[in-house]
């Protein structure tokens, strides 16, 4: 028996310690309780956010965001979500990407609004008082209609005050701003979103998949970046990495190098 026992667990112990977790195929690859891989939680709701922001995007190159649909399409942003969680999980250099906080910049605007309006409107009243709420049903209705809330008021100029509003969920809000400007004392409203250099994502629609660039801003005027393709079958390929030379302080796997060291 023993005999027996040695001649049939030997090969699986050679096995496990030869094809080590790490060496097996992303696509495949299991952790102890069966689970796939997934993505970190952190990282996960950003590529929601990204997600919903490429779509919009896509959409206002055919029409000014204004003019859109309030909802983004929850089809391409599910198909963006997929391709950019396919090239994390199937990408050594995604994930080194993702340590430096690349995602897209915050243009188009799918969270936030500010609203500015004369501070001795009566609706403002609550405000004035240091309480988040209005008494202007047109505006409590709308708040109501896309779920948001008044995160923020503060004092604009000497004459207006100003709110910034905060939807729950992603939104085209270039088209919820206008709903608010008929509102009585309404001066503006104010996306934010000024052009400035920062890190990016960029995305577009291929045969059976999609283009995806990470952008990563070195200063104003250069950048370093990586283009994937990743196709509806999770297939994923780093098609080319350009760009000026990232310093070494700004090295995404600097992370992995520090913690190597140690042991």
């Amino acid at each position: 028996m023993l005999n027996f026992l040695k001649s049939y667990l030997l090969p699986l112990c050679l096995a496990a310690v030869t094809s080590p977790l790490w060496a097996q195929p992303l696509a495949t690859r299991t952790v102890a309780n069966g689970a796939k891989p997934t993505v970190p939680a952190s990282i996960d709701r950003q590529f929601h956010r990204d997600a919903a922001r490429l779509a919009l995007r896509l959409d206002a190159e055919r029409e000014d965001v204004r003019y859109l649909p309030v909802a983004i399409s929850r089809d391409n942003i599910n198909s963006i979500y997929r391709a950019l969680t396919n090239i994390y999980l199937n990408d050594e250099t995604a994930k080194s990407i993702a340590r430096c906080n690349v995602h897209t910049f915050a243009n188009p605007s799918i969270d936030h609004l500010v609203v500015i309006y004369r501070r001795n409107v009566d609706w403002a009243t609550p405000l004035s008082k240091g309480i988040t709420e209005t008494t202007s049903r047109e505006l409590n209705n709308l708040l109501d209609q896309y779920d948001l809330a008044i995160e923020r008021h503060v004092q604009w100029n000497d004459a207006q005050d100003a709110i910034t509003l905060r939807s729950k969920e992603p939104l085209n809000m270039a088209a919820v701003a206008d709903k608010f400007r008929d509102i009585q004392g309404v001066v503006q409203t104010d996306l934010g979103g000024a052009k400035l250099s920062n890190n990016d994502i960029k995305a577009h629609r291929v045969a059976g998949g999609w283009e995806v660039e990470f952008v990563l801003a070195i200063n104003a005027q250069q950048n370093h970046s990586w283009r994937f393709r990743t196709l509806d079958n999770g297939q994923t390929t780093l098609l080319k990495e350009s760009g000026e030379p990232l310093p070494s302080w700004m090295r995404c796997d600097a992370v992995d190098k520090m913690i190597a060291l140690r042991f």
